[in-house]
């Protein structure tokens, strides 16, 4: 299992990224600031590979999403939107093709992607898991509550 989050610290920006099955400590250093964070790894994680608590903030609420790289998705919207307003000028039909392109890719790369579970509360992600059939898609009323 990779648990990946952001350094509590207000400071930091960093991402720290923990697999508890290789390190065993209690603790984590941030690689940025070095400030040393608890890590709570719960049975169930060490065990089962199944996500009940948080290791990072201690919170039980947890939603899936797909593992797609934002900031890929983003790219390929803003270099085929530009390239399709560009064409637009060309051809109507271009610009359609290049359009219809962008989201062919969009949805190859959907379906080739993982699940990965978030925290609620911290936002820390967990990858590498067994899925726990109690953890369902993004719940608007449950994230208001943190």
């Amino acid at each position: 299992m990779q648990i990946r989050f952001h350094c509590p610290t207000d400071t930091c920006v960093a991402i720290i990224e923990y697999e508890p099955l290789e390190g065993s400590g209690p603790t984590m250093e941030c690689p940025r600031c070095h400030e040393t964070h608890p890590i709570s790894v719960s049975d169930s994680i060490r065990e089962r590979g199944i996500v009940d608590t948080c290791a990072v903030c201690g919170c039980k609420e947890f939603f899936i999403r797909k593992d797609f790289p934002q900031v890929l998705g983003m790219g390929i919207v803003v270099v085929f939107g530009l390239a399709a307003l560009y064409f637009l000028t060309v051809s109507v039909l271009m610009a359609w093709i290049i359009l219809a392109s962008a989201v062919f890719i969009d949805v190859v790369i959907y379906f080739l992607t993982g699940l990965v579970t978030t925290c609620y509360n911290c936002r820390a992600d967990y990858r590498k898991y067994t899925r726990d059939p109690d953890h369902a898609g993004f719940d608007l009323a449950t994230s208001e509550k943190y």
